[in-house]
């Protein structure tokens, strides 16, 4: 199923099956769909998403799951990057061999959800996002300013 929804950071659409989130199309890619229905998963996942975005929210209580084609190392490098605490950063060869952790961060089909934007080149600028380089600072700073706040 698909739902679309428009956020702080423009329209994102989320595909799930079931009620378990398969992928999150960030505003460039989202794909035209009909917004959430009311009580479904979908909106209570998008309002997780929106409270991130506003700076309210740093994890997530949405269950996911992963294409059953992802190799074992690419789900691996999933989890690290997964791993990485919110308003923190890490480098790509922090987590794998960096053209490798690249392509898994470029093919990421649940950005924000796992979050590849702490994900940076060895000189610490921001480097490439799928969703643009002004998205990815604008998430970093929102982690940033937000990190020492308590968290919900």
């Amino acid at each position: 199923m698909l739902a679309r929804m428009h956020t702080p950071i423009g329209p994102l659409c989320l595909e799930t099956d079931c009620g378990v989130l398969e992928r999150l199309y960030l505003p460039q890619e989202a794909p035209d769909a009909p917004p959430p229905a009311p009580g479904s998963p979908e909106e209570a996942y998008f309002a997780q998403i929106y409270e991130y975005l506003l700076g309210r929210r740093r994890s997530f209580d949405i269950p996911t799951r992963l294409p059953c084609h992802f190799s074992p190392i690419r789900c691996l490098i999933l989890q690290r990057i997964a791993a990485i605490p919110y308003g923190n950063t890490a480098t790509y060869g922090q987590l794998g061999a960096p053209r490798a952790v690249g392509q898994v961060c470029a093919s990421n089909p649940l950005p924000l959800i796992i979050p590849c934007h702490r994900v940076l080149p060895v000189q610490n600028a921001p480097g490439h996002y799928r969703g643009g380089s002004d998205l990815k600072r604008f998430l970093l700073q929102l982690e940033k300013k937000k990190k020492e706040l308590p968290q919900s």
